[in-house]
């Protein structure tokens, strides 16, 4: 057996040394370019004590937690001077529970595209454009605090098409196409959304993010979003307004939230207040408050507080949490 690996590795020198010189022998006809990737994630810890497990994402009692953390590759390759393609591979890691010991990945925004001149196109697995449309309001964003306890259309739905424009004096538009074949909440018909956006949504370029969108049969849904968000000095405001109805379904009503963030140092103390009226989400009319701080050791890395409140029409539900957060 060693015989015959050493004869392997003697023909693979050979051959390497030979494909060398030809490579350099006739370098006019071989061009390779490699893909640039990179490899990114959330790794996250929390330790929360909810009253009774009402709220999304929760347990009654006390849990050790990875709140959405992750693991993703993406990279591109150039293919010529007017298009680059690229793509997106991103999985949620959960595995500190004995029941995700089977079953620890789950799908995340997963899919391949193309962008130039003409903007984005990508396939696959995507934040349709309802959910992105949320800027960063959000100030509890994948915790229990987050808007999606209550407000429909934070979805991320595969089988989509995603386009978004290029950047024209501040204003972008985007769209997302889903097919229904394969989504049962669409009972078969393609969802789509539109979404008009003006400003930086990071708030550095520009201090202000504004967004309209129109959905469609999105996920069974038809909603219509107005969203504001504005940097004034060390506050960071917000606030989001949305009418929702089922597609197929008498549900429907309105709903919105608040935010409100302060930078003092390394501390952002921040409060969200948000009210649904469709019970979609909830099986009844919702009320929801979440009061928190962030402690920033760094642009990766942060310590958090909060708590938050679920109030439905009969019952209600809190739950406190603590948690440190790194992203990579």
């Amino acid at each position: 057996m060693q015989q015959v690996i050493r004869n392997a590795l003697t023909l693979a020198a050979i051959g390497a040394t030979t494909l060398s010189g030809h490579l350099a022998a006739d370098s006019k006809t071989v061009s390779l370019t490699l893909p640039s990737v990179t490899v990114y994630g959330k790794a996250e810890v929390q330790l929360a004590h909810t009253d009774k497990g009402l709220l999304r994402y929760t347990k009654e009692g006390s849990q050790l937690d990875t709140p959405f953390s992750r693991l993703g590759i993406r990279g591109e390759q150039v293919l010529n001077e007017h298009i680059t393609a690229f793509f997106n591979y991103e999985v949620e890691v959960r595995g500190f529970d004995e029941a995700n010991t089977l079953s620890p990945f789950s799908a995340r925004n997963t899919f391949v595209g193309i962008k130039g001149q003409f903007g984005q196109l990508i396939a696959g697995r995507n934040d349709t454009r309802l959910k992105t449309s949320e800027g960063g309001v959000d100030q509890f964003n994948e915790t229990s605090g987050d808007i999606a306890q209550i407000l429909p259309g934070q979805d991320r739905l595969g089988d989509s098409l995603t386009y978004i424009s290029p950047s024209v004096a501040g204003w972008t538009l985007s769209a997302s196409y889903v097919l229904g074949q394969d989504n049962e909440l669409q009972q078969g018909k393609d969802g789509v959304a539109l979404s008009l956006a003006y400003g930086d949504r990071t708030l550095k370029a520009q201090p202000y993010y504004i967004t309209l969108t129109r959905a469609q049969s999105l996920n069974g849904l038809d909603a219509t979003r107005i969203l504001w968000q504005q940097k004034l000095g060390d506050f960071t405001l917000g606030s989001l307004l949305q009418y929702s109805e089922q597609s197929e379904g008498e549900r429907k009503g309105t709903g919105g939230y608040l935010s409100l963030q302060y930078a003092v140092g390394d501390w952002r103390p921040k409060l969200q207040l948000g009210r649904d009226t469709s019970a979609i989400r909830q099986q009844t009319a919702a009320n929801h408050y979440t009061a928190g701080v962030d402690y920033l050791f760094n642009s990766q890395s942060k310590a958090y507080f909060f708590v938050t409140q679920l109030a439905l029409t009969d019952e209600t539900d809190t739950s406190i949490a603590l948690g440190l957060q790194y992203r990579f």
